[in-house]
């Protein structure tokens, strides 16, 4: 009898030990998980933050250009582009105040900014593509 209490003993030591073991090995790759995904957010975030700043430098090199174009007119078109060079310069520096904040903002708040920072983005961009037509066309007449 005290044969098998020895042996169960030495029985549930041994579950015990294997337990902690195998709860060691599960917590050290749910760690490993974590961080690879960890990994890759930051690696998209950074490559999504790269492409705004390249947006963002399309869109200075777009204002650049009817800066250049208002310099050539005259008239109603040299006050439409300056107008429009006005508001376009205007939307920038907020949209530029906002990119600030959104590059240190993290998590659910960093995807919602997301969203925003590209639609306002795609508005400046439509902005100068209408500003560009216009003066072509008043240009042209």
């Amino acid at each position: 009898m005290k044969f098998f209490k020895i042996l169960l003993v030495l029985g549930l030591a041994g579950s015990v030990v294997y337990a902690t073991d195998k709860a060691q090995v599960v917590k050290q790759k749910a760690s490993e998980t974590v961080d690879a995904a960890s990994e890759y957010t930051k690696e998209q975030k950074e490559a999504i933050q790269k492409s705004y700043d390249e947006k963002m430098k399309a869109i200075s090199d777009e204002i650049a250009d009817l800066k250049k174009d208002a310099k050539t007119a005259s008239g109603k078109a040299k006050d439409g582009l300056d107008k429009e060079i006005k508001d376009l310069e205007k939307k920038q520096k907020a949209l530029q105040k906002d990119m600030a904040r959104w590059k240190e903002s993290s998590g659910k708040a960093w995807e919602e900014m997301k969203s925003g920072m590209s639609a306002a983005m795609d508005k400046i961009s439509e902005s100068y593509q209408k500003a560009k037509k216009e003066f072509t066309e008043k240009t042209s007449e």
